[in-house]
């Protein structure tokens, strides 16, 4: 995923987008030791949600998420 900008202008979370390379997704593998916390992501859409989006498809299917910082007290202390 992209690194965080700016905020949001009109809800001040951050927008992540999937990194892509010739039309494919980058992706890592990396040591369990590295992974700080999990995040949690709000798919980024317009008026209506594609059908397709299921929780198990969702991540594949949709190219930007909104960061929810306002999931815990430490995800807001930590991102914000």
């Amino acid at each position: 995923f992209t690194p965080f900008q700016q905020p949001e202008s009109h809800h001040g979370l951050y927008k992540i987008c999937c990194l892509m390379r010739h039309g494919e997704r980058l992706a890592s593998i990396i040591d369990v030791s590295d992974i700080r916390r999990s995040v949690h992501l709000f798919p980024n859409f317009s008026a209506v949600v594609p059908r397709e989006w299921t929780s198990s498809a969702v991540l594949e299917l949709c190219s930007s998420f909104i960061v929810n910082s306002f999931s815990d007290r430490h995800a807001y202390l930590t991102i914000v």
